[in-house]
């Protein structure tokens, strides 16, 4: 009995071991084609593949095989299979505001130490949320201000 579930192991780990080779292709494409369907038209992308330069230019309706790509007033199609990279563009909104609240929490925190006073800590927990909220504001508004390409695929 004990021997046989030892045969029946070392051939399921067996199996298991050889199937994600083959489902790795199956998996790489799905998530291409996933990414390629979820681009909007008129969205602002960037793709590249082994048979084509990097292209700029905006997305366009995603048929069964293909992705038509408007590029300086021509529209061509793509051959899904041939885009090995994708890239949507985006804004860098929670990189400022990530960056911003950091700034603004640091700015509070060396206010409250250099500050004059009779060493009350009493509101000091308002002052560094407040501080760090401010500065996640600010940081996000200057983060939208500025275009960051995101890959999407791979």
């Amino acid at each position: 009995m004990i021997r046989t579930r030892w045969w029946l192991a070392i051939v399921v780990l067996t199996v298991a071991a050889l199937l994600p080779a083959s489902a790795s292709a199956q998996d790489a494409t799905s998530k291409r084609d996933s990414a390629i369907a979820k681009l909007n038209t008129g969205q602002q992308i960037r793709v590249s593949g082994e048979a084509m330069s990097r292209l700029i230019g905006k997305a366009g309706v995603a048929l069964n095989d293909t992705l038509d790509f408007a590029q300086d007033d021509a529209v061509r199609r793509i051959p899904i299979q041939a885009i090995d990279t994708l890239w949507v563009r985006g804004r860098a909104t929670t990189t400022g505001m990530l960056i911003g609240g950091a700034v603004g929490l640091a700015a509070v925190v060396a206010a409250g130490t250099f500050a004059e006073g009779d060493g009350g800590n009493e509101g000091i927990g308002v002052f560094v949320v407040g501080g760090a909220l401010a500065g996640a504001g600010v940081g996000a508004l200057i983060g939208a201000a500025f275009p960051k390409w995101k890959r999407k695929y791979p």
